[in-house]
């Protein structure tokens, strides 16, 4: 063999080194390409799975937040009507209270007056109902 033959060997076995070095480094690339799109891909399947639980306890969550709202109006109606027939029964009491003090003053204002045209004023009496009128009063005036 010439030498000339030689060298073409030689250069042609260097230029085939040279091209599996690149091809295997090509190799090891997409290797590396292909690892990063499988932990990319597995990391995505995780927030997915993530995301879809979220979901789900959003939706159980706004559930839930349904059925109290429900369950609130349903008590506060309940409460409404509670509140109006006790301030029905108060004003009610009231005016019976009333009532009834006006009738004691009334009645008391007749006996003063029957006993100052009479010839010696009698001390007025005490009743039950005067009793209870004037303790009502009293209590009243302690509130205010």
């Amino acid at each position: 063999m010439t030498d000339r033959t030689l060298d073409r060997r030689r250069d042609r076995a260097g230029a085939a080194g040279a091209a599996a070095e690149r091809a295997e480094a090509a190799v090891t690339d997409l290797d590396n390409q292909l690892r990063t799109i499988a932990d990319l891909t597995l990391q995505q399947r995780q927030s997915l799975r993530n995301a879809v639980d979220e979901a789900a306890r959003l939706k159980r969550s706004l559930k839930a937040a349904r059925q109290r709202r429900a369950e609130l109006l349903k008590d506060r109606k309940k409460a409404a009507l509670k509140a109006g027939k006790a301030r029905d029964k108060a004003r009610t009491a009231e005016a019976k209270y009333d009532k009834q003090l006006l009738a004691d003053m009334i009645r008391r204002e007749k006996e003063r007056d029957r006993a100052a045209s009479a010839p010696d004023p009698q001390p007025e009496r005490e009743t039950a109902s005067t009793a209870t009128a004037r303790r009502t009063a009293a209590r009243k005036t302690a509130r205010s």
